[in-house]
Order: structure tokens, then C-alpha cells, then sequence
């Protein structure tokens, strides 16, 4: 596996595979690699030539200079997870390479980046945004590959690349979960092993519901049942609990237009931020 952390040895390196005719595979992280990326990298084996993963703490993305300060990094365990898992290239650029200076230029992704977590993350998809179209720039990938975990991510991506014309397939990596349930995350390592047990009742809450919410005329009473199950789960905290139409990502009213679905949550267990989601219908 080679590893760049500056544009020139970038370039040659995509130059190269370029020349073969491989289609280039791109895995945005910002590291603290789990089971969830290793899924990630397998299916950008499975649908890609040559396998690029990028770690970047992107700084722009977090809403409180705390969260980004205590991000955890290692990359000499994430590097040797890469090699391991047969990656191609990691490119690990440090900050001066994605932001020279402070942007300039602020971009509204549109509604999409403003509810949910935008609403209680403000301007966080507008960092999100903003690196990954530098890094569909720099890198050019056929296909990137995100997790549904972030499923609002996802759905704010997949719109860039529409409305920005990139030249690039979005694939999309179902959620690696603990034999509990509970969604992979980097942010599970700040739980206790009694938090990892609380936290596991946000999929709980979320299978009932898939298994039950045909049972129920409008969205708000399946959010009521939804979050008394919640309420009774003493160590977890809902901050919102949502039904959504996937194809333009707003609130649904009813459960009965056959419309793609998805419940998307998110709590916190021992003061950590935590979220999840599941599609309804497909």
C-alpha cells in the first residue's frame, strides 16, 4: 500500500492508474477505522479496480472545537488496518493541503443540510459538503462509497453529485452492527461496557418499529410508542426521532402512501452523541 499526504505524489500515483484503465475506488474516513470501514473497502474491492481510502479529521465539519480536539487518531493502526484489508493508496493529507486558507466561498447544500443533524449541528454538512467535493476534486474516483449509518450524509452526497454533475457512482455500505445491535461507530469507544447495553436499545426501538409501524395510520402515533419505549430505558436521551421520505428526505405525516421510508434517531448514552436509522420501506 503507498501512502501521500501531498497533491504531486497524488497525482502521479492516479496518473498511473489511470493509464491502466483501472476505476478508482474512493473511501472518504477521518480514521479511528472500524469494522464499519473495513465493509467500506470490501465493497470497494468488489466494485473498483484500484482502492483509494482518504483520512481526514476534517475540522470544518464539528460545531464545537471540544468534539474535534477529541477525535481520536492513530494512524499507524489505521495504516496497518489498510495494508491489511489490501488498500491501494492512502491519501492522508494534512490541513494546509485541504484548506490553504479559510474558504472564501460558502456553499447551502439546500434543505437537505438543514434539518436533523444540520439542525442540531449547524454548519456541519456544509463542512461535509464542502471536503468531499475537494476530494472527488483532487481524487477523481469513479465510485465513492459512504455508509448508510449517515444516511442524511448519504442522501446530502448523492445530491452534490446530481446537482454538481460529478462523473462519479455513490454506492452505498449497509450498517456494521455489534451482535447487540448496536451501529458501528467511532464514537462507541467513549461508552462504558453498561452504555454499550443502554445504547443497544436504540436498534431495538428501531426493529419494533419496522415490524410494526404498518400498524399504524399516521407518523406521529409510531414516534408516541416509539419514544415511550425510550423514555423507559433510563440512561439514553432522544434528541429527535424521525419518519422521512427518502426520495427528498422530508417528514412524512402518513405511513400509507408506499413512499421510501426510513427512521433516522438520535440519543445520547453517557453524554455521548449517537445516531442510527432504518429504512421502513425499501
Amino acid at each position: 500500500m503507498l501512502s501521500v499526504n501531498e497533491l504531486t505524489s497524488l497525482e502521479e500515483e492516479l496518473s498511473k492508474a489511470s493509464k491502466k484503465g483501472l476505476k478508482i475506488g474512493l473511501v472518504p474516513t477521518m480514521g479511528a477505522l472500524h469494522d464499519g470501514h473495513m465493509e467500506l473497502i470490501k465493497q470497494a474491492h468488489l466494485h473498483s479496480d484500484y482502492v483509494i481510502v482518504s483520512i481526514f479529521i476534517n475540522p470544518l465539519q464539528f460545531n464545537q472545537a471540544e468534539d474535534f480536539i477529541n477525535y481520536p487518531s492513530n494512524l499507524l493502526k489505521d495504516s496497518n488496518k489498510l495494508k491489511n484489508a489490501g488498500v491501494d493508496l492512502l491519501f492522508n493529507p494534512d490541513a494546509k493541503l485541504i484548506y490553504p486558507k479559510e474558504p472564501a466561498v460558502k456553499i447551502d447544500f439546500g434543505v437537505i443540510s438543514h434539518k436533523l443533524e444540520g439542525a442540531f449541528r449547524l454548519g456541519h454538512f456544509e463542512g461535509v459538503g464542502l471536503v468531499v467535493m475537494k476530494l472527488f476534486n483532487l481524487i477523481k474516483p469513479n465510485v465513492a462509497f459512504f455508509g448508510l449509518k449517515d444516511l442524511q450524509q448519504f442522501i446530502l452526497i448523492k445530491h452534490i453529485i446530481k446537482e454538481f454533475s460529478y462523473p462519479i457512482k455513490l454506492q452505498g455500505v449497509i450498517t456494521v452492527r455489534e451482535k447487540n445491535g448496536l451501529a458501528l461507530s467511532s464514537r462507541n469507544a467513549h461508552l462504558s461496557p453498561s452504555g454499550i447495553k443502554i445504547a443497544a436499545q436504540i436498534y431495538k426501538g428501531l426493529i419494533w418499529a419496522k415490524n410494526n409501524f404498518e400498524t399504524f395510520k399516521s407518523t406521529d402515533e409510531l414516534k408516541v410508542q416509539l419514544n415511550d419505549f425510550y423514555k423507559k430505558q433510563e440512561g439514553l436521551s432522544i434528541e429527535y426521532c424521525e419518519v422521512l421520505n427518502l426520495n427528498k428526505f422530508k417528514p412524512l405525516k402518513s405511513l400509507k402512501n408506499g413512499k421510501k421510508t426510513a427512521l433516522c434517531i438520535a440519543a445520547y448514552v453517557e453524554g455521548v452523541r449517537l445516531i442510527d436509522n432504518i429504512f421502513l420501506r425499501e
